[in-house]
């Protein structure tokens, strides 16, 4: 969120609890959620959309994502950073409000739902004063950067009036759906071993990533995600998507975890790690073990083995084995190629969430990308850590989130 301090961000957080007229930050809201209501009971939907942090993937995924969107505008957006800014401002092709101060955004009674993709420490702040502003929230993973702050999103969304979804994406996927289409259906019987290999390089290093003075690595200004504090650790910010994968194709949660994981490569002042090995034991013996390292060469692929066949994929392409039949000859494999539509310019897994979205504010439904799939994401995310610093296995309910 720019190159500003953690003292500067938190004065213009502290500061916007009031206002620049000195009211309480309630005030101004009722009349927005009147509007969300009465649209909704006219039968005239459109989701008049406030996008909270224009860094990457505010501006580079959701505003062309939201200008794709179905009954969707954008109208407002809200950066602490005047050129990030400006310059997502140019990405919507039509005026748009634009803000420093969140909470003046909240306050606007023409925004309905906001967007909230900022650094995940904020995540529980903001997520909870747009709940009291009434308007509905798509805000990006994961569940907070801490348990406390899962434990108060998840008590705030299950008591909300308005749809409130997370950036869970992962199952949106064209090759993700197909993967769990073939689970569901049997295709390999009962899933029993499944691995996860995830590789990539090191966190963005642009001068434009948010700068955290983390108190506890000295106060010097640095890449947000170098900071445990304010990621909540290197599996909360990227590997929430992979546990989540994980407990859709296994269809639970799992029972015990065990973890290892640290730095080895970058010992540059961060705290956040650079590898782990987690392996997670589902009911019925379902094992799955996920590996992360942020120094190999890019990779993402997964083996399902089931009591049946295997899926194991490449990039976009995979292919499912049928074991050999007792009394047959040689296994049956074929390879499945699952493509993205063509229609669409903007991410496809994102633009599936907003389509979700619509129907739950029109049908009252559940969203898919719900809060009980995001806190359940962390906290494995936090297990695993636990795990790691007791250098032994944990149980699923050694860690407690309210309600989850």
């Amino acid at each position: 969120m720019g190159e500003q301090s953690l003292v500067s961000r938190r004065n213009v957080l502290r500061a916007a609890a009031v206002g620049a007229t000195g009211v309480a930050i309630t005030s101004g809201f009722p009349s927005s959620a009147a509007k969300v209501g009465a649209a909704q009971a006219s039968g005239s939907l459109t989701l008049r959309w406030g996008v909270i942090g224009t860094g990457t993937r505010g501006a580079f995924t959701h505003i062309p994502v939201l200008k794709e969107a179905p009954e969707s505008q954008i109208v407002a957006l809200c950066d602490i950073a005047e050129t990030r800014l400006q310059s997502a401002a140019a990405k919507v092709d039509k005026p748009v409000a634009t803000f420093s101060n969140y909470q003046k955004l909240l306050a606007d009674p023409d925004i309905n739902a906001v967007v909230i993709a900022v650094p995940n420490l904020l995540h529980h702040e903001i997520l909870l004063a747009a709940l009291q502003a009434g308007k509905h929230v798509l805000c990006e993973k994961p569940a907070g950067a801490t348990p406390a702050d899962a434990t108060a999103m998840k008590q705030a969304v299950d008591s909300a009036k308005t749809v409130v979804m997370f950036g869970m994406q992962y199952r949106n996927t064209a090759k993700n759906r197909k993967i769990g289409e073939l689970v569901a259906s049997g295709r390999i019987g009962k899933p029993r071993y499944l691995v996860q290999n995830c590789s990539r390089g090191d966190w963005n290093l642009s001068p434009n990533v948010w700068q955290y003075a983390d108190p506890k690595l000295g106060g010097r200004p640095m890449n947000w995600r170098f900071s445990h504090a304010a990621t909540g650790g290197t599996l909360n910010e990227f590997d929430c998507h992979y546990f989540d994968l994980l407990h859709w194709f296994v269809g639970a949660l799992p029972q015990r975890i065990a973890c290892d994981g640290g730095i080895s490569v970058y010992k540059d002042g961060r705290d956040t790690w650079d590898h782990a090995s987690v392996t997670l034991t589902y009911p019925d013996g379902v094992i799955a073990v996920h590996t992360l390292c942020l120094f190999g060469p890019s990779r993402a692929d997964l083996q399902i083995m089931g009591d049946e066949g295997a899926i194991e994929t490449v990039g976009d392409i995979f292919r499912v084995v049928n074991y050999t039949k007792r009394g047959k000859t040689g296994p049956k494999s074929q390879a499945i190629q699952a493509e993205e539509p063509h229609f669409h310019s903007a991410d496809h897994a994102t633009l599936g969430l907003y389509q979700d979205f619509v129907e739950c504010v029109r049908t009252g439904k559940k969203p898919d990308a719900n809060v009980d799939r995001a806190v359940a994401a962390s906290r494995t995310c936090w297990l695993a850590e636990m795990a790691a610093q007791r250098k032994a296995e944990v149980q699923w309910d050694e860690l407690t989130v309210a309600g989850a």
